[in-house]
């Protein structure tokens, strides 16, 4: 009985600790904007349940070598967000349903007017990866989105795994 309690405490315990984000997912690169190559000003990485589930942003300024971020965000596209995206990250009312979202509050966003985007839907249900048109009729959210403001020359990226 001794040796049963023990085994299932070791069990336990490894369970726990494989749970807790023991390995460094430090990341180099976000959309081709190799992170060592600009300035660092904030990151903040969630994700690390056994799910998978959180959230990871990141602030770079870019303005010291902006022709090679101009060149990374060349295809991307011009502002404002879609609908969806604009409700998904800032939140707000769509057909009398009230989105609370707050993701561009949690990753730092100010509002931007001159910049451009790039979105990728990482969900499993997704069609074209492009595309936020189903974006707000599913239970879950695994996307990354990226908006780089040309005034400032300052990238944020945000991901989400729910």
């Amino acid at each position: 009985m001794k040796y049963i309690k023990l085994l299932l405490s070791l069990v336990l315990l490894c369970s726990m600790l494989s749970s807790c984000g023991l390995q460094s997912n430090t990341r180099t690169e976000c959309f081709g904007f190799n992170i060592a190559d600009y300035t660092l000003v904030e990151e903040h990485d969630t994700h690390g349940s056994f799910l998978g589930d959180g959230s990871y942003y990141l602030i770079l300024d870019c303005s010291e070598k902006t022709s090679t971020a101009q060149e990374i965000i060349g295809n991307w596209k011009p502002l404002p967000l879609t609908e969806n995206l604009q409700l998904v990250m800032y939140g707000g009312k769509k057909d009398g349903i009230d989105y609370g979202y707050s993701f561009a509050e949690e990753a730092h966003w100010p509002i931007i007017n001159n910049g451009v985007y790039k979105f990728v839907d990482r969900h499993s249900e997704t069609k074209d990866n492009t595309d936020d048109t189903d974006l707000l009729d599913r239970h879950s959210f695994n996307f990354s989105i990226a908006v780089y403001d040309l005034d400032t020359d300052i990238l944020y990226f945000f991901e989400v795994d729910t």
